[in-house]
């Protein structure tokens, strides 16, 4: 078996909270070459509730966010969305690869909505690629 464990460094990238919405917290790559954002969903209820989620890049870490591009996303996939009322979206993961050149990047969520729904969806940034090993 192969180990792993010290190529890749795991941060939050969206905290968990009930109805997911806006900005999640700046990532750094400092010191990576590649980022994958997992995005992991709880139980679901059955109110009409969408959540999608896309990237954002900036090359600060304060300011200047934009939606990343098609071209600098894994396989040309801008987005993933979690449908609250299809049973297959609860306790799923999904992802989204980033390929692009900026420094930081932030996950942003999106709802549309046509009741109360109660969904918990989390999002971690797995940095890989590191340019020193092992990472910390």
């Amino acid at each position: 078996m192969i180990e792993t464990y010290s190529n890749y460094k795991v941060l939050p990238a969206f905290g968990i909270v009930v109805r997911p919405s806006g900005a999640g917290i700046a990532v750094d790559l400092q010191g990576y070459e590649g980022v994958t954002f997992v995005f992991q969903s709880g139980a679901m209820g059955e109110v009409a509730a969408t959540y999608t989620w896309k990237l954002q890049e900036s090359d600060a870490a304060g300011s200047g966010y934009a939606d990343v591009a098609a071209a600098d996303m894994a396989q040309g996939v801008a987005t993933v969305v979690f449908n609250q009322e299809v049973g297959a979206d609860a306790n799923a993961a999904k992802k989204l690869g980033y390929i692009g050149t900026k420094r930081y990047l932030k996950a942003y969520c999106t709802e549309s909505t046509a009741g109360t729904p109660n969904s918990i969806i989390v999002a971690s940034a797995v940095l890989n690629v590191a340019r020193h090993l092992p990472t910390s």
